[in-house]
């Protein structure tokens, strides 16, 4: 005899629960009965009307089981969960059978004519066509021809995500690190108190601007701000937050190891790194000690094996951060209680796509293209269409300073410096919008870095630039003797894996050098008091575990862009030697 108990009309059968970030769940239950109530409310026995469209509901539910024993994205699968109960509603409210192809054109009729309203994108209504395509067609076996009158749109009018502006980030941020540095060192105090606390009495006090704020859910809200903050210092997008690990080894005394830690990017099925510190994404020195907190905090929620990073407690459970966690913090509490606005007038608010967005034209201004690619981690396609537009308001003062330097141009025949100076202009908007404070460190392309790049050494490239007509009179150029700077005391060594991935690519980029000498003795000649400076002052200083990855990275990858032709090393020999070579 089966032991399954039966809540009134509700069978636990037909409820999945899903593992996505919400920890939501695709109950089918609600899909028997019409209008498509809440699941507490069939549980608590109210009476429904019948919808007579079981065997449909079953076989969506048995799909779904098929879908997650072949590993399918849960996510997914409550996306497609989430629009057949949209469309059910809509026939229910109709009153129209579900699930047959007048009631699909009719419901598809229904959004093209909200997006000619300007209700709705062209490109949501393409993912909604494509949803329910996918649905129908595949889970329901639904015919193809249902969607034969279906009218197509594509995604022509997606916008890319807006960076912030440098008067935003002002905003913003002293807002952000505010609550995060409060409610951390309130949290810290006194956690069990916070832990055990129910979710509608205050434990928190939060002051801004002459006023005081009582939190309820304070932890919640501490992590909140800091998953926004951590978008901002580190540029990653959600999914990747949320899945951070805490790291089982942090340090940051300079030259020791960094914050690195994995995160796993489903549909490109590989592990990247989102690394914390002043090196890889120049992220400013003091986010180390917000990370400090921020590590402390979650511990201090829960430190067990695998323990997530971003994570906060409701009904003294201990929950991963997820995207309604920061839905509730921005329209439940931020929105209700602060304005802040744009230049434009808009309401503005932390987006941690906008961060990334941000993240995506610093990088590109500082680092150039390649490092910007690096640093998304996207394909090509995903980064022109959501990261390559920069700020609309800031792009439009760009357009008046090149503007006004043109016509000034046109007019008086100058240069371009000079024209600038005339127009007034002291600081151009692109420069204003991606001055940031970088570390008193300049890279390499040898995998090292030099504290004092426009020093003594500097002051022989410059002029031997001047007599050849490369440098402009009054033009300073950082030192490039990169074979120079194995002993040099300015050089630094940062301990990231993509430095000593470019260090090992120039080591064996000089070891692929030898057969292009004469002999054994002009390699050593050229090269060999580098390769012992590196093997001997280097590498047994850098921590093992970085050197190990650092090397599987080399053997994946290959060299690094720089050092992939060992014809490449011979251009740093002084040209004495290279006749020789």
């Amino acid at each position: 005899m089966s032991n399954t108990t039966y809540l009134h009309n509700w069978n636990p059968d037909l409820c999945i629960q899903l593992k996505s970030q919400a920890n939501v769940r695709a109950d089918f239950n609600r899909f028997l009965v019409k209008h498509i109530p809440s699941t507490e409310a069939i549980q608590q026995g109210q009476e429904f009307e019948d919808a007579d469209r079981e065997g449909f509901v079953l076989q969506l539910k048995s799909r779904f089981d098929e879908a997650i024993e072949e590993n399918a994205s849960h996510q997914t699968l409550y996306a497609l969960y989430l629009r057949v109960s949209q469309y059910l509603r809509w026939c229910d409210k109709e009153g129209v059978w579900s699930f047959t192809q007048s009631s699909i054109e009719g419901y598809m009729n229904h959004q093209n004519e909200r997006v000619m309203r300007g209700e709705l994108k062209s490109s949501s209504y393409q993912t909604i066509h494509a949803n329910i395509m996918i649905a129908f067609t595949q889970y329901l076996d639904l015919p193809r021809s249902y969607f034969n009158n279906v009218v197509v749109r594509d995604r022509s009018d997606k916008e890319s995500y807006e960076a912030y502006t440098r008067e935003d980030l002002k905003q913003i941020l002293p807002f952000l690190r505010a609550l995060f540095k409060q409610t951390h060192q309130q949290f810290i105090d006194d956690p069990e108190r916070h832990i055990k606390a129910p979710l509608n009495i205050p434990t928190m006090t939060f002051h801004w601007k002459g006023s005081e704020y009582k939190l309820c859910g304070a932890i919640s809200k501490m992590m909140a701000a800091a998953t926004f903050l951590m978008a901002y210092y580190t540029y990653a997008n959600t999914s990747e937050l949320f899945k951070l690990k805490q790291p089982e080894n942090a340090s940051t005394t300079l030259g020791e190891l960094w914050y690195t830690m994995p995160a796993f990017k489903r549909r490109a099925f590989k592990t990247i790194r989102v690394e914390m510190g002043a090196h890889e994404l120049e992220i400013p020195k003091y986010s180390m000690d917000f990370f400090d907190k921020l590590l402390e905090a979650s511990r201090l929620i829960s430190d067990g094996e695998n323990a997530l990073l971003l994570q906060t407690i409701t009904s003294k459970k201990v929950h991963p951060l997820a995207t309604n966690t920061l839905q509730n913090f921005l329209r439940g509490w931020l929105e209700k209680h602060f304005t802040f606005t744009d230049q434009t007038g808009r309401r503005l608010r932390p987006v941690v796509s906008r961060f990334r967005e941000s993240g995506a034209q610093l990088t590109t201004f500082h680092q150039g293209e390649m490092a910007n690619n690096i640093m998304l981690d996207n394909t090509l396609e995903v980064r022109k269409k959501n990261y390559s537009e920069g700020n609309k308001q800031s792009n439009k003062g760009m357009m008046q300073d090149t503007m006004a330097i043109r016509e000034e141009q046109a007019r008086s025949g100058v240069k371009t410096e000079e024209a600038r100076k005339n127009s007034g202009i002291d600081v151009l908007v692109i420069e204003k919008e991606n001055a940031i404070n970088l570390p008193n460190l300049s890279r390499t392309s040898n995998g090292g870095s030099c504290d004092d790049p426009f020093g003594s050494k500097s002051q022989k490239y410059s002029k031997k630039a001047h007599k050849q007509g490369l440098a402009k009179e009054g033009e300073r150029l950082a030192c490039a003797d990169l074979l120079g700077c194995f002993g040099c005391p300015h050089q630094v060594i940062v301990q990231s894996v993509a430095d000593i991935w470019c260090l090992l690519s120039f080591r064996a980029c000089i070891e692929e050098s030898l057969y292009l000498h004469l002999d054994a003795h002009h390699y050593r000649k050229n090269f060999e008091q580098v390769m012992v400076f590196i093997d001997s002052e280097i590498l047994p200083k850098i921590h093992s575990k970085i050197v190990k990855q650092a090397q599987e990275k080399l053997d994946d990858d290959g060299l690094h862009p720089a050092w992939d032709e060992p014809e490449s090393i011979l251009y740093l020999i002084p040209e004495r030697q290279q006749e020789n070579v």
